[in-house]
Order: structure tokens, then C-alpha cells, then sequence
């Protein structure tokens, strides 16, 4: 027993420095070979053991299939594409030229038939235009009419004093029946005291008493009639003033009165007056129109006369004048128009002829030219066909050496994959045995450590993020870099984007992610 128990603790030790870069470096680094062998013990010394049969064949199969791989994958680089193409030229044909044919010289045309001088005439001679007197007429005239205009006369109207007006308070008297009245009832008043004081006994004091009362009872009568006065002068003095307003509002009214009504009777006389003058003006003027009217339709009657008469003749003598020279005149364009008729017909006939033998010579020209284009055509043609069949020749056999040149890569191509999917599962093999020998030997380091990954941004590609995880961390897609065919697509996190206390250092200067102290699974998507 002790003996197994030494063996597969010897076995631990080896598999311990093949699997020491995929462990935890710090707080894990104190664990070493003698921490490892104190571990080891009991039934996890047992399953150590039996996970680790059959790792040297595995390691060396995954070997194997990695030197394969290497080999398809120097040859796929190795492989030397040729280019069929580049040597091949297009295709080249002679072009055969059309020969030209010689035409012959035109058939010239001999000297036009001259035309005759034409004949030509005397215009006759038109005589003087007949013309006409004038007949004038005197216009007749009249005497205008006038009028004398009336004048407004306003001596008779009556002013100030003569209007009739009066003051009516200039002669107000003064009233003293009242004041007798009261002085007498006064004295009558100073009796009855004066007997009622006698009867009394007063005595001398009641006298004086009583007389002074009369007195200022007289002076009240007195002061009253004063007041009367002064009320009447101020009556009269604006009576006055009074009088002499309405003296002036009735002086002006007459004479706006009377200056108005004479204004009127003038503006009257002076209407029939002009009415009159007027009147007689247009007898006048109309009879003197219609004799200006009757003068001038006599004398415009005898002028249209002369002047048809005279019109009349100039056109009779220029009728005569007109039909002489158009006898004239056709009688020698009849002449001319036969002569030139005559060269015309002359000069086309020969005309005629000449274009006739040109047009053979142009004919037989053409046609000889067609047939010699026609010929060359063909041969161009011809020579063309054979040069583009040739070339396509050519092309069919370059592009067949392409097309197996890409299948002998894709077939390179094929086998590299196949030798590196190969390679992968004899790797994940021997990953997956080394992490059963590991788990198994340390026991419980994965509830301390945590599972570890590559976890640096520089180490991934094709990162794509996916959702958020329940704390809010990002969950990327990506693949490793050092995956060569890239067939592997993983989930996880970036190790820049985590608490620090999950990141693990490596000393190969790339970062490592506990994910057991995240809410995030590392794994393999496809």
C-alpha cells in the first residue's frame, strides 16, 4: 500500500509541473509540491491516481495530431499558387485591305448654246395730269348783345335815434308813501308811550327813552328812501345801456334787411338782362353759322366736281398709256421667253448625255469597290474567328489549371482542418484528464481559487457584446486569438471590466478571471 500510495504520489508531482502554468500565481503560490503531497491522502491520494491513467498516451496522441496539424497547415502556407493566365495574350488577326478601283475621268461637257440678245421696247409717253380750281367761300359774322347791371341802393334805411326806441327807465320816481307811513306810524307809536308813561308815572327818563326811539325809527325811514334812489339810478343807467343794444341789433338788422332785399331785386333785373343779351347773342351766332354752312357745302359741292372730272381724265389718259406698253412689253417678252426656251432645251439635251456616261462610270466604280470590300471583309472575318478561337482555346485551359490549382488547395485546406479539429479534441482531452488529475489531487483549491480563464481583452477577438448579468456585468461573445482555425466561440467577461479581487495575475503577462466570485459563466457557445 505504501508503495502505491509513493507512485501515485510521484506521478502527482510530474503532472503538478506539466499543469503549474494553468494554476493560480499569488495567493495560491505558497501551495507547492510539498503542500500538494500533504493534501494528498486517503481517498483523494485514490482518485488522483486512477484520473491519471492513460495521460501519456493522451499527451502524446495530442502531440501527434499537433505535429499533424503543423505539417497541413506549413503546407497550406507552402503552396504556391501560379497564374495561368500570365503569360497569355490576346488574340491578333490580319486585317485585309479593300483595293481601291480607278475611276475614269468625267465625260466633260461641251460650250452652252448662247442666248440671242433679247428684244426689247419703247415705252410710250403720259401727258400732263388734268387739275382743278378751288372754289372759296366767306364765313358770315354777328354783333354780340349787352346789358347795363342794376345797382343797390341803401340810403332809406333807419338808424339810432330814428329807429323810435326809448329808455323806459329813464324818468323812475321815487316811492315815499311807504316811508310817510312808517313816520307816522312812528308818531303814533311815541304818543301812545308817552301817554302810557304819564300813566305810569316814569317820568322824565321814559320820555328821553321814547324820543330816542322815534328818532331811530325816522332815520330807518330815512335810509329806506335812499336806497330807493340809488336802486333807481342804477335801473336808468342800464335801461341806457340797453337801449343802445337794441337801438344797434335793430339798426343792423334793417340794414342787413334792406341790403339783402335790394341785392335781390338788382341780382333780378340783372338775370333778365343777361337772359336778354344772351338770347339775341345766339339768333345771331346760329344765323350766322348757317350761312358759313350753306357757303361751304356750295363750295365743297363745286370743288368734288372739279376734282372727279379731272381725276376722271388723268385716269382715262393713264388706262391708254398702261395698255400701249403692256402691248409692248408682250410682244417682246414673247420673243425672249421662245429664244431662251429654245437654248434651254439645246443645253439640257447635252447636259443629258454627259451626266448619262458619267453615272455608267460611277456605277461600274461602286460596284468594283463593293466586291473588293465584300472580299476583304471576309478575310478579316475569317482571320478574326480563328485568332478569337485560339484564344478562347487558350482561356478554357488557364482557367481549368485555376480551377484545380483551387481544389488542391481546398483539399490542403480541408486536411488542415480536419488535422486541427484533430488536434483541438486530442488537446481538450488531455485538458479535460489534467483538470480531472488537478481537481482530484487539490481537492477543494476550485472552492478558493474559482475556475480560472484567459480573460485579457488582448487575447480575444470578434468581441461582441450579448446581455448584462444580474449585477450588471457585460457578457461578451469572442474568440481566442490563438485559435488558428477559429472554430471555437466563447461566453464570458473582460477582465478590465470586473472588481480587481477576481483578477489573477499571470506571468505571462496576460490576466486570469476567477468567475466563481461572479455571477457570470465561462463557457463554450459553439
Amino acid at each position: 500500500m505504501v508503495l502505491i500510495l509513493q507512485f501515485i504520489s510521484n506521478d502527482c508531482v510530474h503532472l503538478f509541473n506539466d499543469v503549474e502554468s494553468n494554476l493560480v500565481y499569488g495567493t495560491l503560490a505558497a501551495i507547492g509540491i510539498g503542500g500538494a503531497a500533504a493534501i494528498i491522502g486517503g481517498a483523494a491520494v485514490l482518485k488522483t491516481g486512477i484520473s491519471a491513467l492513460g495521460i501519456g498516451k493522451k499527451k502524446r496522441a495530442a502531440a501527434a495530431k499537433q505535429k499533424k496539424l503543423d505539417e497541413k497547415v506549413a503546407a497550406l502556407e507552402d503552396y504556391d499558387f501560379e497564374n495561368a493566365y500570365a503569360d497569355m495574350e490576346g488574340a491578333q488577326y490580319d486585317i485585309k485591305k479593300a483595293e481601291m478601283a480607278e475611276l475614269g475621268a468625267a465625260a466633260q461637257l461641251g460650250d452652252a448654246e448662247k442666248l440671242g440678245l433679247a428684244q426689247g421696247y419703247t415705252p410710250g409717253q403720259l401727258g400732263k395730269a388734268k387739275g382743278y380750281n378751288a372754289q372759296g367761300y366767306e364765313g358770315e359774322g354777328y354783333t354780340s348783345q349787352g346789358y347795363t347791371a342794376g345797382q343797390t341802393n341803401i340810403a332809406g334805411l333807419q338808424r339810432g335815434a330814428n329807429t323810435g326806441l326809448t329808455n323806459t327807465m329813464n324818468n323812475l320816481q321815487v316811492s315815499t308813501a311807504a316811508a310817510d307811513m312808517a313816520a307816522q306810524e312812528a308818531d303814533q307809536s311815541l304818543a301812545a308811550s308817552q301817554d302810557l308813561a304819564a300813566q305810569a308815572g316814569t317820568g322824565a327818563g321814559g320820555a328821553t327813552a321814547l324820543a330816542a326811539a322815534a328818532a331811530k325809527s325816522k332815520q330807518g325811514v330815512a335810509s329806506s328812501i335812499d336806497q330807493q334812489v340809488k336802486s333807481n339810478e342804477q335801473m336808468r343807467a342800464r335801461g341806457e345801456s340797453e337801449l343802445q343794444r337794441a337801438q344797434l341789433a335793430q339798426g343792423n338788422t334793417a340794414s342787413q334787411f334792406g341790403l339783402g332785399q335790394s341785392q335781390f331785386n338788382v341780382g333780378a333785373v340783372n338775370q333778365a338782362a343777361q337772359f336778354g343779351a344772351q338770347s339775341a347773342n345766339q339768333a345771331a351766332q346760329f344765323g350766322a353759322d348757317a350761312k358759313n354752312q350753306s357757303n361751304r357745302f356750295t363750295a365743297d359741292a363745286m370743288n368734288q366736281a372739279g376734282k372727279f372730272k379731272a381725276q376722271a381724265q388723268n385716269q382715262f389718259a393713264q388706262s391708254q398709256f398702261s395698255a400701249d406698253n403692256a402691248a409692248k412689253q408682250f410682244g417682246a417678252q414673247s420673243q425672249n421667253q421662245f429664244s431662251m426656251a429654245d437654248t434651254a432645251a439645246q443645253n439640257q439635251f447635252n447636259m443629258a448625255d454627259i451626266s448619262s456616261q458619267n453615272q455608267f462610270s460611277l456605277a461600274a466604280f461602286g460596284a468594283e469597290n463593293s466586291m473588293n470590300q465584300f472580299n476583304a471583309g471576309n478575310q478579316t472575318n475569317a482571320n478574326q474567328f480563328g485568332a478569337n478561337t485560339d484564344f478562347q482555346a487558350r482561356q478554357l485551359a488557364a482557367g481549368g489549371d485555376m480551377t484545380v490549382q483551387g481544389l488542391e488547395y481546398g483539399q490542403l485546406s480541408d486536411a488542415a482542418n480536419i488535422a486541427g479539429g484533430q488536434s483541438a479534441n486530442a488537446n481538450a482531452n488531455l485538458a479535460n484528464q489534467k483538470s480531472q488529475i488537478t481537481g482530484a489531487a487539490i481537492g477543494g483549491i476550485d472552492a478558493v481559487a474559482g475556475v480560472l480563464s484567459k480573460s485579457d481583452r488582448r487575447l480575444k477577438k470578434n468581441i461582441k457584446l450579448i446581455k448584462l448579468s444580474p449585477s450588471g456585468l457585460k457578457i461578451y461573445s469572442f474568440k481566442f486569438k490563438d485559435d488558428i482555425l477559429e472554430e471555437k466561440t466563447y461566453q464570458g467577461v473582460m477582465s478590465d471590466e470586473i472588481p480587481k479581487e477576481a483578477v489573477v495575475s499571470h506571468e505571462d503577462g496576460f490576466d486570469r478571471v476567477n468567475y466563481s466570485m461572479l455571477d457570470v459563466e465561462f463557457k463554450l457557445i459553439k
